[in-house]
């Protein structure tokens, strides 16, 4: 897997899922949508493309679906609705090859570590371009997935989400991705409190 310097800080990050990232920020499943800017991830807004391109997605109020392929740091599958059950939960989807969005992570966890009635799981959602470098696509970002949490000194839980942002029935358009890092809160009833696009002050811990 190949390496390189972070353009932020200097430091080290794995972008053997580059391609993936490139994919991923392809927007959705409709030919003509617009690309995601490759520095901050941020989808444009309708205003900016001439009209709605995105789906729905997932809104404050709405049940968090958990019908979609998840699996752990190490490749394991896991199950969404376990992972959340009866816990209150910030569940923050990110994409590794870019930077602002594997910061976002770090500020997550000094926003929210000690905070004893709130779990934070994170969640890497730009692999499906693995399959473009003849490799197992879940495998390859698992150990993507396990450099950044070592080189970044994350503490909690991090997962591997498939992510199909070209199709239909892809993570992105179930969920309504607009951006990444995309954060939801969900109550322990597994129903969503709020949701975040972009990069945020979570200095001050609104959620």
């Amino acid at each position: 897997m190949k390496t390189s310097r972070h353009p932020a800080r200097g430091g080290r990050l794995t972008v053997g899922c580059s391609a993936a990232a490139g994919a991923l920020m392809l927007a959705l499943a409709a030919p003509g949508t617009a690309v995601a800017d490759s520095i901050d991830g941020n989808f444009p807004t309708a205003d900016e493309v001439g009209g709605e391109v995105f789906p729905r997605g997932v809104q404050a109020g709405d049940r968090f679906p958990t019908d979609w392929d998840i699996y752990d740091a190490n490749g394991n599958k896991t199950d969404v609705s376990k992972l959340i059950k009866g816990k209150r939960t910030v569940l923050a989807f990110f994409i590794s090859a870019v930077p602002v969005s594997v910061e976002e992570l770090k500020k997550l966890q000094n926003a929210f570590t000690g905070k004893g009635d709130t779990q934070l799981l994170f969640v890497n959602s730009d692999q499906v371009g693995g399959k473009l470098l003849g490799v197992d696509p879940v495998q390859e970002t698992a150990r993507t997935v396990r450099v950044i949490k070592r080189e970044e000194n994350i503490k909690h839980p991090m997962f591997v989400a498939p992510n199909d942002a070209l199709s239909p029935t892809g993570l992105s358009n179930k969920l309504g991705f607009r951006g990444l890092p995309t954060v939801f809160v969900i109550d322990k009833n597994g129903k969503v409190e709020k949701v975040y696009v972009g990069p945020q002050d979570w200095s001050d811990t609104r959620v």
